[in-house]
């Protein structure tokens, strides 16, 4: 698992619509989607408002009844997969 220091941003190509209590990502270069759950959502829109990673971790433990070890290791299988399909990159490379 990376760092919780991390701060993310969303990639130009990404258009991000909102459906409920769920999203919905397309990737305007490569032409493909990606749905959201409500906590997917919510990470998203935390990174698009800046937040660091640690800043969405504490935000989801304010929210949800969910132990911090797991939800730090699910939050950052998450944005490893965002970044593995280009949709977000890490502001230090």
């Amino acid at each position: 698992m990376k760092t919780l220091d991390r701060t993310l941003v969303v990639n130009e190509p990404v258009v991000f619509a909102e459906l409920d209590d769920e999203a919905v990502l397309l990737d305007t270069e490569q032409g493909i989607y990606f749905g959201l759950n409500a906590i997917g959502t919510a990470i998203w829109r935390s990174l698009e408002h800046g937040a660091s990673v640690h800043e969405i971790v504490s935000h989801i433990l304010d929210e949800y009844d969910v132990e911090p070890v797991r939800l730090e290791a699910d939050v950052a299988e998450f944005l490893d997969a965002l970044e593995a399909r280009g949709l977000i990159h890490d502001t230090q490379r």
